[in-house]
């Protein structure tokens, strides 16, 4: 027998293996468990504990201790022992460390005798995954009468009652999860991927899928590095008791600022090109050896906000970051959808320097990234100055710029940063004001080569179905304007379209189109105020409709060629 790895539940004296097709495999082993102790003998007497080994590992900080691990016959030995003894080394979880140990990782191909099919970044286990939520006439509702569904990629709808449905993993929600048979289910999530988003994290940081549910990002981005000091025998302990070296305000205000942004030159410009740094910030870790136990040891590399880094030996957050940026990349060319999993990871791998709970990051790590950030961008402007290269925004990670020879300033660029950099060209773009007529770094609208719109900050969440299906269709005219002569000249066009949706908000025929979303809960705005959805219509009030309406056209030409529209 033989199948890819679905989820592993423990029982006395190993595991049972479930595999695709709700197949299963037992499998006999231990489980470990790591102990501070002086009285190794009496954690013993416990009848589930077989024996034990005493280990020499470091802490954090490199001070070497004894640690005890003991191996056990159940998981409800860990379970009595963590309640009554220092354990340690908890993550990645006794289930991810016992599978990693017979060769049967989660969504990795393993045979009856344990042996590990590694899989490459172009494969994706051939399993059968699902997310399925029941809907209502406003969108998913848990008490829904229909469903809507994405099976193995495939969209499909129906009627719930008609609804039966048998997979690997489902994600589903609400009496949906009741006409689904699966051997794993999530039934609620914060992570913001999909399902098959979901499977990656599992693939990349060895953890069933099961212990994900309603896991944060930085949950999968701490095993990763977890992983990297099990094998290093570094101990990981449940808190780690990190304290700011004391500092003046002075400093303080030197060394904790964010990323840099450059005001953007207001209105339409043709032939210009975006340059992203490609994962900046993960990159500086990685290039720089930013991690907890390098920031502030030796002196190595100095810098002029007053911390320092060690190069003597490769970081634990380095070395956990380099291979998901590569693997981000292999991702990208032959599946968008992992990509953007891993994306996420990365993402919160700065942040999660900084935060107070992690386990691998101190603040002064996260400051120098934010150092090296705008000291690159910073850089990157003023070789483009030397290229003649004009630089019409600048936000943290990227540029749009307008000029000449753009090849050879980005070779320039990496040559000298030491970063990787990726450009698209855009036929042309139109950077966008706030309601005040200063400059929005956040938002901006422009035409890639090729025809696909480049859509920043334009379209929210929150807004109403009716105003994003007016920016979807507006942008899609939009995009059969060859220059920002043409984005003027098709103006009365989307005015049409404009009047079109004000007809249609008029006439109140699709109750949908007066739903928005926010923070998951969908509101109407009535004329006596917001209501919620879910207690059915109750009407609308259609100038605040008109109005929005009237808004977003407005955003949308509001700078034409660097003159604001008046209002």
């Amino acid at each position: 027998m033989e199948g890819y790895v679905v989820d592993a539940l423990p029982i006395h004296g190993g595991v049972t293996l479930v595999l695709d097709g709700f197949r299963k495999l037992k499998v006999k082993t231990t489980f470990p468990i790591y102990v501070i102790t002086r009285d190794p003998e009496k954690v013993m007497e416990h009848p589930a504990v077989l024996y034990y080994e005493k280990e020499k590992w470091k802490d954090l900080d490199g001070k070497e201790v004894a640690l005890y691990r003991f191996e056990l016959s159940d998981m409800e030995a860990y379970y009595y022992i963590k309640k009554r003894l220092q354990v340690v080394n908890e993550i990645p979880t006794v289930m991810s460390q016992t599978l990693s140990r017979i060769g049967a990782l989660p969504f990795r191909k393993v045979k009856v005798e344990g042996k590990v099919e590694e899989m490459y970044p172009e494969e994706f286990p051939t399993i059968s995954y699902a997310f399925i939520t029941p809907t209502n006439w406003y969108g998913p509702s848990p008490e829904g009468k229909t469903y809507f569904a994405i099976v193995n990629g495939k969209r499909i709808q129906g009627k719930l009652d008609d609804l039966d449905l048998r997979v690997d993993v489902a994600e589903c929600y609400g009496i949906a999860c009741d006409k689904v048979t699966a051997s794993v289910k999530i039934k609620s999530k914060s992570a913001p991927v999909s399902i098959k988003g979901l499977i990656e994290w599992s693939l990349v940081s060895k953890t069933l899928l099961r212990e994900l549910e309603g896991a944060t990002i930085g949950k999968v981005l701490t095993t990763n590095e977890a992983w990297i000091a099990l094998k290093r025998k570094v101990i990981i302990p449940k808190v780690v008791p990190r304290v700011e070296k004391l500092r003046t305000l002075n400093d303080i205000i030197a060394s904790d600022k964010g990323g840099l942004v450059v005001f953007p030159k207001l209105g339409c410009y043709d032939n210009v090109s975006q340059l992203d740094f490609s994962s900046m910030y993960p990159s500086i870790i990685v290039k720089y050896n930013i991690s907890a136990e390098t920031v502030d040891t030796c002196e190595d590399l100095k810098t002029e906000i007053g911390h320092s880094i060690c190069l003597k030996e490769r970081g634990i957050v380095p070395e956990a970051l380099e291979w998901l940026v590569k693997r981000k990349e292999d991702l990208k060319r032959v599946d968008e959808e992992r990509s953007d999993a891993i994306k996420w990871i990365l993402v919160a791998s700065f942040g999660y320097l900084g935060y107070r709970n992690s386990r691998f990051g101190k603040i002064e790590a996260y400051e120098l990234v934010t150092y090296f950030a705008r000291k690159t961008l910073r850089e990157a402007i003023e070789l483009a100055r030397e290229h003649k290269v004009d630089v019409l925004h600048g936000i943290v990670d990227s540029m749009i710029v307008k000029g000449d020879r753009v090849e050879d300033l980005i070779n320039d660029i990496e040559s000298k940063t030491g970063l990787r950099m990726k450009e698209e060209k855009m036929d042309w773009v139109i950077l966008f004001p706030r309601k005040d007529g200063m400059p929005y770094p956040m938002r901006y609208l422009g035409k890639l080569n090729g025809g696909k719109m480049k859509v920043k900050g334009l379209v929210r969440e929150n807004m109403p179905n009716v105003i994003k299906d007016f920016l979807e269709e507006a942008v899609d005219r939009m995009s059969k304007a060859r220059n920002c002569k043409e984005v003027e000249e098709i103006r009365s066009e989307v005015e049409e379209i404009m009047e079109k949706y004000k007809t249609r908000i008029i006439n109140g025929r699709k109750k949908q189109d007066y739903v928005m979303w926010v923070k998951g809960i969908p509101y109407i705005r009535g004329v006596r105020g917001f209501y919620i959805a879910e207690r059915g219509y109750l009407g609308r009030d259609v100038n605040y409709y008109l109005d929005f309406l009237r808004r977003q056209f407005e955003v949308l030409y509001g700078v034409v060629n660097g003159v604001p529209n008046p209002r």
